[in-house]
């Protein structure tokens, strides 16, 4: 399970507890008294949410967003003796949990906002990148002219030249061998330790390339690539790396039909088709 998965879980829960709260508080608004101890309920919650928010920045603090540990220190140091202090009147222990809930829901959406902004921001660097790709193919002949020969030297000649645009723009592409490693696209080689790319890259991509030789030949190659996708099962290394999209790329000497998106296990397939001697828009 990535810690995005682990946070949607542990979002879900504080949220639970909210709407808890608030029926709670409800109540209180009819009747002033907790007879049924639910307030020393929402308390006990508080702290068991408490502990699970500490062991997941235990298990993931080396890929979380720097922001989004200070975060989580700074809510922790915060919040712990408000809910764990059990000394005082009736009156005060309530308000010690109304502030703590008060200060868990801020940290919910602080914390949604941190981690969700990560990733969109990778995926349009990615999208933007292979549109930019594309676009300097059919403006500039000398790129046009590296990649037909690219193209004709093969599948890896495309790869590597991919890899190196996509960087130009932050993203540092990688692919999986047979056993669903890490590939290197550049240098062709496993790729175990995020900690080089990482002081130079703004994101880290799954990208899966082909080679079209023929147009009829598009959908095979495509549904290769998806395939050989889907062998990457590893957690991610780094909080930078794109967890929620893979991308299918087939280059081809000309335009070529794009399937649609494929959702599976919770990951979209992108499909991206680069043409390097693509016709102009009027003829295809």
């Amino acid at each position: 399970m990535t810690y995005l998965d682990q946070w949607r879980a542990l979002s879900s829960r504080i949220r639970g507890l909210m709407e808890a709260g608030h029926l709670h508080a409800q109540y209180l608004a009819v009747r002033s008294r907790d007879s049924y101890g639910r307030g020393k309920r929402l308390r006990e919650q508080g702290e068991r949410i408490l502990a699970a928010l500490r062991a997941f920045r235990d298990s993931f603090h080396q890929m979380l967003p720097a922001p989004a540990v200070t975060a989580i220190d700074d809510f922790l140091a915060r919040t712990s003796t408000l809910i764990g202090d059990t000394a005082g009147t009736p009156d005060s222990l309530q308000e010690r949990v109304w502030a703590a809930l008060v200060l868990l829901a801020a940290f919910e959406t602080e914390m949604s906002f941190l981690l969700s902004d990560v990733q969109e921001s990778i995926q349009a660097r990615s999208e933007r990148a292979f549109s930019h790709l594309q676009r300097s193919i059919v403006v500039d002949e000398d790129i046009r002219a590296k990649w037909v020969k690219a193209f004709d030297d093969g599948e890896v000649a495309c790869e590597k030249l991919g890899a190196v645009h996509l960087l130009l723009h932050g993203i540092w592409a990688f692919k999986v061998d047979a056993a669903g490693a890490r590939t290197d696209l550049v240098f062709q080689e496993p790729a175990a330790d995020f900690a080089a790319a990482q002081r130079y890259a703004d994101g880290l991509v799954l990208t899966e390339w082909k080679k079209a030789a023929k147009d009829g030949e598009s959908r095979q190659r495509f549904e290769e690539a998806r395939l050989q996708a889907l062998r990457y099962a590893q957690g991610p290394l780094a909080a930078t790396e794109l967890t929620g999209y893979r991308y299918a790329v087939v280059v081809s000497r000309s335009q070529v039909e794009i399937p649609d998106d494929v959702r599976e296990g919770g990951i979209i397939y992108r499909h991206v088709n680069v043409a390097v001697a693509p016709r102009v828009p009027s003829r295809a």
